[in-house]
């Protein structure tokens, strides 16, 4: 009979490592429900292989997170200890596959460890900005202010991302529509143009002789367009997890056109948000400024705001290195000079914050009118092309019989 291996609560909270015989995974886990023990992981010896990747259990989706958070600064700020309110929250959780982390969170918080550092074991929930954050907001004693700002800023960067894939849905139909459309112009149509401008023995124009390129590679060599195409983005994913990748990448995407603008907005309104998020909390500002760089979302942002931290740790204050960093909006610097200056820092932040979250809702808004534009020039420009590799020959014939 084959044997598993098994991580589960016992019935006194305890996490429990054994092994157990079973004819099936199913099987183990009604075996260990008829002992008391809450399964946490069920894993098959012999295969070496973690059977919990076939399970029919939901996956865990933001707007679960979301509905934790909610829910846990409800309870925390009627009064309610944190262990009691994991507690509760499982018991009310409708997804399963939550209800089974937050009761691994509740026993990892029970055997003696922080919450910050019990979410940090499920990297795969909770984004290192949120256990950072959290993190701030326990060294602070603003643990319920800090996952209500948490909460919004999920919330915001979820309708964001709702907003941009509205916005990109047209342009993204036209798009996969114009290239079945050139696939199928170059397998069926251009062809039979090749064969019977090889019949006349013409010479063809440049238009035409790039045509008949394109269609030998896609043709003749598909497999390898195919092949070089996945190595590429396999490289590409590779490269953007190196440091120096996903820095070199996100000064790209600063300068793109139109969403380059679009992400610069979006960045500061995170920064902003959530620095003064941690500074009210009372977290020492050179602790928040090293959070907020290492979880803003963007690396080339977050480089110049470790700068920053050096000068503010040299007591030239915030204002001063971020001008020299002539990255950052004047707007966000000339209020982050007068919030220093009058000791209003947090409501600057704030007003900073929300001024660049109606910049974000309608640069998002417009997204849609201002791509339409690009691709109708594109559509134009490849159309242009298919025609002048096709008729330029004909009218060549024409000029020569007559």
């Amino acid at each position: 009979m084959p044997v598993f291996t098994y991580k589960a609560i016992n019935t006194s909270g305890v996490i429990v490592e054994n092994t157990l015989e079973a004819a099936t995974t199913t099987e183990a886990g009604d075996k260990l429900r008829s002992l008391g023990y809450h399964p946490l992981h069920i894993k098959s010896k012999s295969a070496g292989l973690n059977l919990e990747i076939f399970s029919n259990k939901p996956k865990i989706k933001v707007d679960d997170v979301i509905v934790f958070t909610r829910q846990l600064v409800v309870l925390l700020k009627a009064g309610v200890p944190l262990l009691s309110c994991l507690d509760a929250l499982a018991e009310q959780a409708e997804n399963e596959s939550m209800r089974e982390i937050i009761k691994h969170i509740y026993v990892d918080i029970e055997s003696g460890i922080s919450f910050s550092e019990a979410l940090n074991k499920h990297p795969q929930i909770f984004e290192k900005m949120y256990i950072n954050t959290i993190r701030a907001g326990e060294m602070g004693g603003a643990l319920d202010k800090v996952l209500a700002r948490l909460a919004e800023l999920m919330e915001f960067d979820r309708e964001t991302k709702a907003q941009i894939k509205s916005a990109m849905r047209h342009p993204l139909i036209i798009v996969i529509s114009l290239g079945v459309a050139f696939i199928s112009l170059m397998l069926f149509v251009v062809p039979k143009f090749i064969d019977m401008f090889a019949k006349l023995g013409v010479n063809l124009p440049l238009p035409t002789r790039i045509l008949i390129g394109m269609y030998t590679v896609i043709s003749g060599y598909w497999y390898i367009v195919v092949g070089v195409l996945m190595l590429a983005v396999i490289t590409f994913k590779i490269w953007v997890k190196t440091p120096a990748g996903a820095y070199s990448w996100d000064l790209v995407k600063l300068k793109m056109p139109i969403f380059g603008s679009l992400i610069m907005k979006s960045t500061m309104s995170r920064f902003t948000r959530m620095l003064e998020t941690l500074n009210s909390s009372g977290l020492p500002i050179l602790q928040a400024l090293d959070i907020v760089a290492r979880t803003v979302g963007n690396e080339v942002i977050g480089k110049e705001i470790e700068k920053a931290a050096q000068g503010v740790r040299k007591g030239d204050g915030l204002a001063v290195p971020l001008r020299q960093s002539k990255l950052f909006p004047p707007m966000v610097i000339r209020m982050i000079a007068i919030g220093e200056q009058s000791g209003s820092l947090d409501e600057m932040l704030l007003n900073i914050s929300g001024h660049y979250d109606v910049e974000v809702d309608y640069a998002v808004k417009s997204l849609s009118s201002m791509i339409e534009p690009i691709i109708t020039v594109a559509l134009g420009i490849i159309v242009l092309f298919l025609a002048l590799a096709i008729f330029l020959p004909m009218w060549d014939l024409t000029s020569i019989a007559q």
